[in-house]
C-alpha cells in the first residue's frame, strides 16, 4: 500500500454512480476531492433487473477503487451516491436498496436528478436530456421537479426513438401513396427492401434504441431540405420547447441541454428559449458525488 493510501486508512471514500440502460459508470474520490479512479460496466437500469443492476454497480465501484490502488476490502468504506434509471419507481427502489449492497451507506435517486445536480452544483437550474429518450428536471431551492421521462410508450416526444418511429410511419404512408415520397421515406423503405410488412415485423420487437438508430437519418435528410424530415423535426422541436417553457415557469433561469441530440436541437430552438440555455458545470458523475457527500458525517465536510 502506498504511503498516501496508508495515510488515509479509515477515511471514508466518496463514490458517484451513474447507472443507465446501456452502461454503469462509477467515479471514486477522497473527501478532500483527490481522485481515486473511474470504471465502466454494463447496464444498471433497475427496470431491467435489480440483481443485474446491483452486480454491475458493485463491479463498477470496485473497478474504480482498484484503479487507485484500493480493492474489494474497501467497499465497506464507501459512501455511494447512486443515480439510476428506474429509481423513480418506488417498489423497484425499495427492492434495490434491500439487495445486500456492500457499501457503508448509499443514497439513491433517479439518474436525471444527479445529472441536474452535476450541471448546476449551486442548486438552481434545469436540464433537458435529449437522447434516445427525453426527460426534464428543474432544481430550485433544493427541490426537484421532473417533467416527462415516462418512457417511449407514453412520452419521450422529440427523442431519438420518437423520431425513428415517426419516420417509419411516414415511410409506410409514402409506400401507400398517402403522402408524397421523399428521400427520407425512400431511404427507410430501402432498408426494409421496400416492404412495409418488414417494418411491421421490426416494430413487433423493436426497443427505443432500435427506433433511435434512424434519428441521425432524419436530421441528415432535414438538413438537405427533405420536407417530411423537416416536418418531423418541426413537431419534435415544438414539443421540446413546450417542456423547456414549463421548466422556465417552474423557476429555471438556466437550462442545460444534455444527450446526444442536444447540439442538433439547440440550433432549432427559438431565440426566446435559447436565452435560457447555458452549458452544464459538470456531468452526472459530479452530481452523484455531490449526492454521496450528503452522506458524510457533519464533522467530516467534503
Amino acid at each position: 500500500m502506498s504511503g498516501s493510501i496508508a495515510a488515509r486508512t479509515g477515511q471514508p471514500i466518496l463514490v458517484g454512480v451513474d447507472g443507465g440502460g446501456t452502461r454503469c459508470r462509477a467515479r471514486a474520490r477522497w473527501r478532500d476531492g483527490t481522485p481515486i479512479g473511474e470504471c465502466i460496466t454494463g447496464t444498471a437500469n433497475i427496470l431491467a433487473g435489480v440483481e443485474a443492476a446491483r452486480d454491475n454497480i458493485v463491479a463498477a465501484v470496485e473497478g474504480a477503487l482498484v484503479e487507485g490502488g484500493l480493492g474489494h476490502a474497501d467497499l465497506g468504506r464507501c459512501l455511494v451516491g447512486l443515480g439510476l434509471a428506474g429509481a423513480n419507481i418506488p417498489d423497484l427502489s425499495e427492492r434495490f436498496l434491500a439487495a445486500d449492497l456492500p457499501f457503508a451507506r448509499t443514497a439513491l435517486e433517479m439518474d436525471a436528478w444527479i445529472a441536474c445536480r452535476g450541471a448546476h452544483p449551486d442548486g438552481n437550474g434545469a436540464i433537458a436530456i435529449l437522447g434516445t429518450g427525453t426527460a426534464y428536471v428543474v432544481q430550485t431551492g433544493g427541490v426537484f421537479v421532473t417533467v416527462g421521462g415516462w418512457g417511449f410508450h407514453v412520452g419521450d416526444q422529440g427523442s431519438g426513438a420518437w423520431l425513428g418511429h415517426m419516420a417509419l410511419r411516414q415511410a409506410a404512408l409514402a409506400h401507400d401513396a398517402l403522402v408524397e415520397p421523399t428521400g427520407l421515406t425512400d431511404a427507410l423503405l430501402a432498408q426494409f427492401d421496400g416492404k412495409p410488412d418488414r417494418i411491421v415485423t421490426f416494430c413487433k420487437t423493436a426497443l427505443p434504441r432500435d427506433y433511435g438508430s434512424f434519428a441521425p437519418l432524419v436530421f441528415e435528410r432535414a438538413a438537405a431540405g427533405d420536407a417530411i424530415a423537416d416536418g418531423i423535426l418541426a413537431e419534435a422541436t415544438r414539443d421540446i420547447e413546450l417542456a423547456l417553457n414549463r421548466l422556465v415557469a417552474l423557476g429555471a433561469a438556466r437550462i442545460s441541454l444534455l444527450g446526444g441530440l442536444a447540439p442538433l436541437y439547440a440550433e432549432r430552438l427559438s431565440p426566446e428559449i435559447s436565452a435560457h440555455i447555458a452549458p452544464p458545470a459538470g456531468d452526472a458523475l459530479d452530481g452523484a458525488l455531490i449526492l454521496a457527500a450528503t452522506l458524510l458525517p457533519a464533522e467530516a465536510p467534503a
